[in-house]
């Protein structure tokens, strides 16, 4: 088949052949003396559009790469929907041949991100780590460079946020409710409860007014401690305790 032409089209060359055109890398170009060459039989193009394929591959995983940092696992989910095991096994290698696979660089970038980036705790973001099967030598070692100081210092500033934004809750019922939710998003449960007995948690002015009419609502219908049961269940449910209402308005 003759050669006809070539043609730039974004990263590679379109060739035209007699029947047919073929778009290849300039690698592939490069590596099998294309330039040189005024026509090709079949041989030669299959091996081409072999050749060309890898190159496909390893361009494919470097624009995702590209985007941000990747596991090896999520280089291999993405490849899977295009590419057969060998061809990815393939590209798995030539990518950490040319330094794009690095999982050390990975981990410490990603605890640095998710860190100041985030409101993930270190335990969480560990066990993140963990479950993309890296090094836990390696993951530990990252972890342990982040300054308890530091992590005091965003988890106080967290809990005040959520303080402000939990107006409906007060006492020991918001005390339990933030407890579990910093232990969820990865944060030492001492730490917390250190932090949390710093706090001001009771705020009950609007657990009063709640109170006030739950007590309007329910004394016509019930009495002594049937009344108090009731007032207490419904205040709970509202996310407020009755014995620190009661202190309170003392």
């Amino acid at each position: 088949m003759k050669i006809l032409k070539y043609k730039k089209i974004k990263n590679k060359y379109r060739v035209y052949l007699e029947k047919e055109y073929i778009d290849l890398f300039e690698d592939v170009i490069i590596n099998n003396n294309l330039l040189l060459m005024k026509e090709i039989d079949n041989n030669l193009l299959v091996k081409l559009k072999e050749e060309n394929n890898k190159y496909e591959i390893i361009d494919s995983s470097i624009s995702y790469i590209n985007k941000k940092l990747r596991t090896k696992s999520e280089i291999r989910r993405y490849l899977s929907k295009k590419y057969n095991k060998n061809e990815i096994e393939y590209a798995i290698k030539e990518l950490e041949n040319r330094g794009y696979i690095d999982d050390e660089k990975y981990i410490k970038a990603y605890i640095y991100d998710k860190f100041n980036l985030t409101n993930d705790g270190p335990i969480k973001i560990k066990n993140d780590l963990y479950k993309e099967h890296f090094d836990e030598k390696l993951i530990n070692k990252y972890i342990e460079d982040i300054n308890i100081e530091d992590i005091e210092d965003k988890l106080d500033k967290l809990i005040d946020k959520k303080i402000r934004a939990s107006k409906n809750y007060s006492g020991s019922v918001l005390k339990y409710k933030l407890f579990n939710y910093f232990v969820n998003i990865g944060y030492d449960k001492e730490i917390i409860s250190n932090l949390l007995d710093k706090k001001n948690l009771t705020n009950n002015e609007q657990g009063i007014k709640e109170y006030n009419k739950l007590l309007r609502k329910y004394s016509t219908k019930y009495s002594g401690y049937e009344l108090e049961n009731i007032i207490r269940q419904k205040l709970y449910m509202k996310g407020y305790s009755l014995e620190e209402i009661k202190e309170s308005n003392q």
